[in-house]
């Protein structure tokens, strides 16, 4: 419950900054999380999240495990002051891998117990996947002239790998500079209703280099570093690849070293810029 309030002082606190700034009209979205459509608009998204850590062994070889999240997000705008949402949420973990394996072995979705024996140690390697969740979500922009929106999403366990229900609040802002460049902010919660809760407070600023490319950074305060650039096909078609850091804070990471791999694509049936 103390994390439930802390999470929630700090959204208001969000919100009473991002209240108090002047709204900017340049039509520079393709950065933001939270855009939010009118009727008639949609977009659909498909997105991995790899995360995967080294895990130091005493007295015998690294290991590694790694989990990779797949999300399917189809939004649809409405003249209600509401987007709505659908989403299906795919997972693939390895382990106790080798040290040296690669975490792209995610992708072959298998579902085994692996016996293996490297210099003579012996270890099992554990290999999952299967579609865990699906859920609605709702996008709601409650200032009108405004850069920001709060999104709710709740998700329903198939009872694949044993994941239980999982709420998502998030909130977003967004705020351009000299019509070039955005910084787009992002403070949520990831609530695994049988588990703890994962707040997070996110900080990404780019720019878009001749209507294709769209390098960014991003900080996920105060542990995660990273970079990305977005690539439009079209104006309707993008492709995005992010690689993370996490910094060796102890409190947080332990003695493990965790990075993430993060790409997928989005299609919207609007011009994005």
């Amino acid at each position: 419950m103390k994390k439930l309030l802390f999470i929630v002082f700090i959204q208001l606190t969000f919100i009473s900054y991002i209240t108090a700034q002047e709204s900017n009209n340049d039509d520079i979205n393709v950065f933001t999380g939270g855009l939010f459509m009118s009727k008639g608009k949609w977009e659909a998204k498909f997105y991995n999240n790899l995360y995967t850590q080294i895990e130091p062994q005493f007295n015998t070889a690294d290991r590694r495990s790694s989990f990779n999240t797949s999300f399917l997000q189809i939004t649809v705008g409405s003249d209600h002051n509401l987007n709505y949402g659908f989403d299906f949420l795919y997972k693939s973990n390895i382990v106790n891998d080798a040290g040296s394996a690669s975490p792209f072995k995610v992708f072959q979705f298998m579902d085994a117990n692996v016996r293996n024996n490297i210099m003579g140690n012996e270890f099992d390697t554990q290999f999952s996947h299967g579609l865990t969740h699906f859920g609605p979500r709702l996008r709601t922009k409650p200032f009108k002239n405004k850069r920001f929106t709060f999104q709710q999403a709740v998700y329903i366990p198939t009872g694949n790998l044993e994941e239980g229900w999982i709420v998502n609040s998030d909130l977003f802002y967004e705020h351009v500079i000299k019509g070039k460049y955005m910084v787009f902010g992002n403070i949520g919660a990831w609530y695994p209703l049988s588990g703890d809760i994962f707040p997070y407070a996110r900080v990404f600023a780019g720019t878009l280099l001749a209507k294709r490319f769209g390098p960014f950074v991003m900080l996920n305060l105060p542990y995660e570093v990273g970079a990305g650039t977005k690539f439009f096909i079209t104006r309707k078609i993008e492709l995005e690849f992010m690689y993370t850091y996490w910094l060796p804070i102890e409190a947080i990471v332990d003695n493990r070293m965790p990075t993430s791999i993060n790409f997928g694509f989005r299609i919207t049936n609007f011009n994005n810029f």
